[in-house]
């Protein structure tokens, strides 16, 4: 082990004595594979923190047992809210609610308020434009001060608008700042219009069974803020069709005991949807493989690129061998260790935003400094492997990047160029 670790050392630091040692020998090249194989599982040690999302993420019966919840709650506060109205006296709800909102508002104010400020101070410009799409309501000042570092899309500018309330000369105004048209615009709105109608013809049945209007239930829809198209993607997901929900609307009496039972049949079916083992256990055991194919993930980006390098390589007076050729590219991974960081997850769901936006940086930076140490590296093994000079390695490395990503498919359209005609 300390042997391993004093040859790993040396390698480092670019040593040319120990990697002319290794390459020279079989032992020396398996070490060099194993090397790189151990390096890469380290660095892939980074996918694991994605495992505190994995755990807290709720999963799909826990999901849907937290809709049925929600559900009863808010029933049951609307009905406590109907028969309160009805045994209080005129005035008394207005004073009541004015009386819980100065509560709300003396409680909650300065939490709310520094929450913002700190979700402004440390969200990018598409994370804020991210929170904007989810408020149902967005003045015409925070359009302004995200269109022109965010630049939305057409489809995410034209629901911002939907949402200001404003006048067509600010609506103008808007989209100049964000380089969008109107006519861009015009088209998104039209799109969308399309598939909602496309999704209403879709779901025709079930709005047949319950003798609702395309107008009733857009209002429906409008109220828990949903689209047509949510609602069919719901039910592809739950792997049955508008036509077998109507049917089934169709021949239910709409007593508690019967919307019992319906609630009861629909979480045994999401039960059966869940993996055998579980839905945690079963992305616990889908990191782990990410972790075990990390190694391959690694080397599939570079084993085109090594195949090429050595073909530049020998064109310019190399003298390495396959193997010898194969062992110096894992060795010039050595330094890889520092991508570690760079395969932990968006942490941001799990972490307060400071702590993710820092990990992510540093990751970075690390990743940064990683790939340019693997450079040297690769120009250092190869120049020993191969017996000529530091020049030469940085000429053959450009010679294969320019066979590759100019040369090849340069032929390749000639080649279709001359088949074709």
């Amino acid at each position: 082990m300390k042997n391993t670790l004093r040859i790993y050392s040396q390698i480092l630091q670019l040593r040319g004595d120990a990697i002319h040692e290794l390459l020279q020998s079989e032992h020396g090249i398996a070490f060099a594979l194993k090397l790189f194989l151990i390096v890469s599982l380290i660095a892939g040690l980074g996918v694991w923190g994605g495992l505190p999302e994995a755990l807290r993420t709720p999963t799909m019966v826990e999901r849907f047992d937290k809709v049925v919840a929600d559900v009863g709650e808010v029933v049951a506060t609307v009905v406590a809210a109907v028969e309160s109205a009805a045994a209080t006296v005129q005035g008394r709800i207005e004073r009541a609610v004015e009386t819980a909102s100065t509560e709300f508002e003396r409680r909650f104010s300065n939490v709310l308020n520094q929450l913002n400020a700190i979700f402004d101070r440390f969200a990018s410009p598409r994370a804020r434009l991210a929170q904007l799409l989810t408020q149902r309501v967005v003045s015409v000042r925070e359009i302004e001060e995200v269109v022109v570092t965010a630049q939305p899309t057409p489809a995410e500018m034209n629901q911002l608008l939907m949402r200001s309330g404003a006048s067509e000369a600010e609506v103008q105004r808007l989209l100049r700042l964000a380089g969008i048209t109107a006519d861009q615009i015009t088209q998104v709105r039209a799109a969308e219009q399309a598939a909602a109608d496309a999704a209403i013809a879709e779901l025709q049945p079930i709005l047949d069974a319950l003798s609702m209007t395309s107008s009733e239930f857009q209002e429906v829809l409008d109220q828990i803020s949903a689209t047509p198209e949510q609602v069919a993607q719901w039910l592809e997901r739950l792997s049955t069709t508008p036509e077998q929900v109507g049917a089934l609307l169709s021949r239910i009496t709409a007593t508690p005991d019967k919307l019992k039972e319906l609630v009861a049949t629909a979480r045994a079916e999401v039960e059966r949807m869940a993996p055998p083992l579980g839905e945690r256990p079963a992305r616990v055991i889908r990191l782990g493989g990410q972790w075990l194919a990390s190694p391959l993930h690694y080397a599939n980006g570079w084993m085109l690129f090594a195949l090429v390098l050595l073909l530049a390589a020998k064109s310019i007076g190399g003298r390495a061998t396959l193997p010898q050729h194969l062992g110096a590219m894992a060795l010039s991974g050595a330094p890889a260790v520092l991508f570690i960081v760079a395969y932990v997850p968006d942490l941001s769901s799990v972490a307060s935003l400071p702590m993710a936006s820092a990990v992510h940086t540093t990751g970075r930076i690390l990743a940064l400094i990683g790939v340019v140490w693997c450079g040297v590296l690769l120009l250092k093994t190869l120049s020993v492997a191969h017996g000529f000079g530091m020049w030469k390695s940085v000429g053959a490395v450009l010679l294969a990047l320019f066979g590759m990503y100019a040369a090849a498919p340069l032929a390749a359209v000639l080649a279709s160029l001359f088949l074709v005609g």
